[in-house]
């Protein structure tokens, strides 16, 4: 699958966790995740809105295997904000309920985590 098909599979498979509560906010560097959004003045429902309108123009690698070895999925995005670009980290797996995913990262581009 290229690079623009994985991206576009990924992103369809993200929204639809979104409209149905199952794409969690779990950043791993919680700190500069939750540094980033108090500095911006955003909350998680802003990082969930700003999740759901990615598109495969967005995409910068992936998909890869965790780092932690648990199943799933990674993929990173880079998005424009203001005058620089988001770091948008993000899983999806599937489990015995479906589909699941959570937001690794969130946070200005260049502090990777």
């Amino acid at each position: 699958m290229n690079n623009s098909l994985a991206a576009s599979v990924f992103i369809m498979r993200l929204k639809k966790l979104i409209d149905k509560n199952k794409l969690y906010f779990k950043p791993r560097n919680r700190q500069k995740t939750m540094q980033f959004l108090f500095d911006e003045g955003l909350s998680v429902k802003d990082v969930m809105d700003y999740v759901k309108n990615l598109t495969p123009e967005d995409f910068y690698s992936g998909p890869t295997e965790d780092d932690n070895g648990s199943a799933g999925d990674v993929m990173v995005f880079f998005k424009p904000y203001k005058n620089t670009k988001l770091y948008i980290k993000l899983k999806i797996w599937c489990d015995a309920a479906g589909d699941a995913g959570v937001v690794m990262s969130f946070h200005k581009e260049g502090q990777y985590d």
